[in-house]
């Protein structure tokens, strides 16, 4: 068995703008690529990208979207179409030679899948594994947590010092309130997303209709969807996505895991590994 685990590198999308990228895990298993949510990095997953079983089982791949991370931060808004999203995503498992990999989003990493079915079709996708996050973004404010409306206000804003107050607020709300997050990691979340200028956020939180809600339809019957996610979640309702799963979704499995908020996959990592791979399993051909 062969694991590769690579130090990244810098893909370039379709229009210019460079993205970056790492792999690591067994490229002979199972294809997953990791998207990470808002104003955040791909270094969020490192539970996932540093388990030995899921290194053994999985080709893992993770990237930072446009605009966040390591990756270019283009200036105009247009760089940040669903169109755009999608074109990242197919540049980035290009670059590793992979093709209908399964998807694990976190919170609004889960707007990009819609978006690469939209361009590429209901073929492209093998699965979507949802971590604290939904199908697709036209239903957010059906699932929306009133609890972190106020925040996001804040988030948009071009006054330094009330985005500084309210980006700890914000990353201190993706965890459980009952959860300890490590200073060492929250000072890594929000350096992450400190970088990040006003526009940019303005243009990564606009709010976009797209067709994400047909082509969602399109394969209803087909694409196969997981949702991990928390009790204590205060960025989403959970009761109201797992009914709108059970109502729209054929393949559809929904796990609520309690004392547990907005990032399963770090507040719970053993569990939501063993959820991630038993899908895997399942859905692989």
């Amino acid at each position: 068995m062969s694991i590769d685990i690579s130090p990244g590198q810098f893909i370039t999308s379709p229009d210019g703008i460079k993205i970056w990228a790492a792999a690591c895990g067994n490229p002979s298993k199972p294809a997953v690529v990791f998207i990470h949510g808002f104003a955040c990095t791909a270094d969020a997953f490192d539970k996932q990208y540093t388990d030995p079983m899921m290194l053994q089982k999985l080709y893992i791949i993770r990237y930072d979207v446009r605009g966040c991370g390591r990756s270019e931060r283009p200036l105009n808004e247009d760089a940040y179409s669903s169109e755009r999203q999608a074109d990242d995503f197919k540049a980035v498992i290009d670059a590793y030679t992979v093709t209908k990999p399964f998807v694990a989003t976190w919170s609004m990493g889960g707007f990009v899948p819609p978006n690469v079915i939209a361009k590429y079709g209901p073929d492209s996708l093998a699965g979507h594994i949802m971590m604290g996050s939904i199908p697709h973004s036209n239903m957010h404010r059906e699932v929306v947590n009133p609890a972190i409306l106020g925040i996001i206000s804040g988030i948009r804003t071009e006054d330094v010092a009330l985005f500084a107050k309210v980006l700890s607020d914000f990353v201190l709300s993706c965890v459980s309130p009952k959860f300890k997050l490590p200073y060492d990691v929250y000072a890594k979340w929000l350096g992450g997303a400190a970088p990040t200028v006003p526009i940019i956020r303005q243009f990564v939180m606009l709010e976009r209709i797209q067709d994400d809600t047909s082509a969602i339809m399109k394969i209803a019957d087909r694409l196969p969807y997981l949702a991990i996610q928390g009790e204590d979640d205060q960025h989403l309702i959970a009761e109201k996505l797992e009914k709108w799963m059970k109502d729209h979704l054929a393949q559809s499995e929904f796990h609520l895991l309690p004392g547990v908020g907005h990032a399963p996959f770090y507040e719970a990592p053993e569990v939501t590994n063993r959820l991630i791979l038993g899908f895997v399993d399942k859905y692989s051909v």
